[in-house]
């Protein structure tokens, strides 16, 4: 099994800059609990510094992903992956920098045009949304077409890169075009799930945007257990099957979502 410093070694081949970016993030996730610790304020019910905690793990976890993917490509370092790398990166860190700010204000990052200023500045993360999940998408669509897709692993990488590009997003927009990520419920997120914090009470849009999201780990996941358990002819049908059944979830849940059902009462 790879270890945690051997995943970060192999991200760190793949995408030199990528990687930095994401451990990074991880190693601010470590001030930000100081904060969390220090400051008592809240917003929406919660304390201040939970959202940018989750967002510099979530982004972390994104940049790593996408730079390990990146050992899978026969050209790692050309100007159009160079150039998505740096895109990528810097959409990951205007969103943190904004969310931390904010929260160090007392004031929400998201769903706030209060004022021109706030609206310009969540379009601006919206955009920036766009990018994170566009420049992911294509760099997998790049392992499918120049990487070896006969392997299972390549195969899984690629797919799980525009599939969880393609569904999150499509689940990030429908969530970013409303007012809040609330349906019918409680516009706080005290009592929600712990962890996740989705809502209790109701519907809850940022359910179906992590999970679609996150087909970008589930499917390389699918493929390394898959390599140790399934004989070669079954491996790849395995890895389309749960690719399916990632889409199913995600739509099924943003469904569930807009009907103002919550995932879990």
């Amino acid at each position: 099994m790879t270890s945690p410093r051997q995943a970060v070694t192999l991200a760190y081949q793949g995408q030199p800059l990528l990687a930095g970016a994401g451990i990074f993030l991880l190693l601010a996730a470590i001030p930000t609990l100081a904060a969390m610790g220090l400051d008592g304020r809240t917003l929406n019910g919660i304390n201040v510094w939970i959202k940018p905690l989750k967002f510099e793990v979530s982004l972390a976890v994104q940049l790593l992903s996408v730079a390990w993917a990146m050992l899978l490509l026969p050209e790692r370092q050309g100007r159009l992956v160079r150039t998505l790398a740096i895109v990528m990166a810097g959409a990951a860190f205007f969103e943190i920098a904004y969310i931390a700010l904010q929260a160090s204000r007392g004031e929400a990052s998201h769903y706030n045009t209060s004022t021109p200023i706030a609206g310009l500045m969540y379009t601006l993360m919206g955009i920036g949304a766009v990018a994170l999940v566009v420049t992911a998408g294509w760099i997998g669509a790049l392992i499918l077409k120049h990487g070896d897709a006969s392997r299972p692993i390549v195969f899984a990488a690629g797919l799980g890169l525009v599939i969880g590009s393609l569904v999150g997003g499509i689940a990030g927009a429908y969530m970013s075009s409303k007012t809040g990520h609330w349906v019918g419920a409680t516009a706080t997120d005290a009592g929600g799930l712990p962890i996740f914090g989705w809502s209790r009470t109701g519907g809850d849009l940022r359910v179906a945007h992590f999970f679609g999201l996150h087909m970008i780990q589930i499917l390389p996941i699918t493929a390394w257990i898959g390599s140790a358990v399934l004989p070669d002819s079954l491996q790849k049908p395995a890895i389309l099957a749960v690719a399916a059944a990632g889409c199913l979830v995600t739509l099924a849940t943003l469904a569930q979502a807009i009907a103002g059902v919550p995932f879990l009462g």
